[in-house]
């Protein structure tokens, strides 16, 4: 069977979906607007226009169009639904399954009625929508027509890779707190920084170690100078996933205080490796978190909050314990990456047999 993707070839979901089915023996392409390799897989390069943004999807979306039917695929994945969910609806391939990943929907539709009309647009024309959680699936049926069908798939956690270890690199009185996120306005970075500045000034030995990178790079160094903290602050830059586990390794606590974040992946792969978690209340975060059993939730953007929930878990390494025990319980019971993987091939062949039945291939019978 041959799978198209109209995904971000260099986003790690992206590659985890494609090479799990490739391995599967599916026959996988990715259509993607910006180039990397897939293993495994063959990636279809859209370049031009990438000065102009987001605009650019629009004006490829015929030469779009024209290549994803010509690779005539058995099933059309839309990854991300504002840009290539819009596109696979541009398409007319059946079947055609969208994958809504957050902002996409839970931002998107307001910042405009463009984008709203783009929203129900793109939700009316898939066969079949996936979330990564109940929060993410309820808010995409806002926009979606009463019939469609909506199912939550999440994106877990590879449990053999993400497992608890022993703590790295750092001096026993201190405390290690960090994220492993992009440097983003979304990410909420500058609130941590804020709230290790107030945690520091009262004399908690902290130390932040932040892997990623991302437009607000600058920004947030130049931000931990006037706050005072950049001999506490390590930018690693960014991290391939497989060395995720390296980082997480170091830290004593994982902090994810996002303004907006659909799901929370980073906080699952934390919890894996037991490590307790202190994140925001918004959004998909409640379904990878559970709020005083497997971590803290706070206000989004509340520096303090923030600060309090870090503090009560810097000063308790008993609770620490608990927590980071809970967490690893918690996606073991739920955000197995394998069963997640096996899930999402159900539908595709779910999807397979409906539209075969539907609509039969041409036979030629035997003389």
């Amino acid at each position: 069977m041959r799978v198209v993707y109209l995904a971000d070839a260099p986003y790690v979901h992206t590659r985890r979906w494609v090479e799990h089915f490739v391995r599967a023996g599916w026959e996988a392409h990715v259509v993607s607007f910006r180039p990397a390799e897939v293993e495994g897989a063959r990636v279809h390069y859209v370049g031009g226009f990438e000065r102009l943004g987001k605009l650019r999807y629009l004006l490829h979306a015929g030469r779009v169009r024209r290549l994803v039917r010509s690779l005539e695929p058995d099933l059309l994945h839309a990854l991300h639904l504002t840009s290539y969910g819009f596109l696979a609806a541009l398409c007319d391939v059946r079947p055609t399954l969208t994958s809504v990943w957050g902002t996409d929907v839970l931002e998107a539709p307001r910042w405009s009625p463009f984008h709203y009309l783009l929203t129900r647009y793109a939700l009316s024309r898939a066969d079949h929508i996936t979330a990564t959680g109940l929060r993410l699936a309820n808010a995409t049926l806002r926009y979606t027509p009463r019939a469609k069908p909506v199912t939550v798939v999440p994106y877990g956690v590879d449990l053999a890779r993400f497992q608890p270890r022993a703590r790295n690199g750092a001096r026993p009185s201190e405390v290690v707190v960090g994220a492993v996120a992009r440097l983003s306005p979304e990410k909420g970075l500058d609130v941590l920084l804020r709230a290790v500045a107030r945690l520091v000034a009262e004399g908690m030995p902290l130390r932040v170690v932040l892997a990623g990178d991302g437009p607000w790079r600058v920004r947030l160094r130049r931000m931990a100078e006037r706050l005072g903290i950049a001999g506490r602050v390590d930018f690693r830059g960014e991290v391939p996933h497989e060395r995720v586990p390296e980082v997480l390794a170091e830290l004593d606590i994982f902090v994810l205080p996002s303004r907006a974040e659909g799901f929370g992946v980073a906080a699952l792969e934390a919890q894996a490796m037991e490590l307790p978690v202190v994140a925001s209340r918004v959004h998909g975060i409640p379904d990878a978190v559970e709020d005083g059993h497997t971590g803290l939730l706070v206000p989004p953007g509340d520096a303090e909050a923030l600060a309090g929930a870090i503090a009560r878990l810097a000063e308790d390494a008993e609770l620490r314990a608990a927590m980071g025990r809970a967490g690893r319980a918690f996606v073991e019971g739920r955000y197995r990456w394998q069963e997640n993987a096996a899930q999402m091939e159900r539908l595709y062949r779910h999807l397979l047999d409906s539209f075969t039945q539907a609509s039969p291939r041409a036979t030629v019978p035997e003389s």
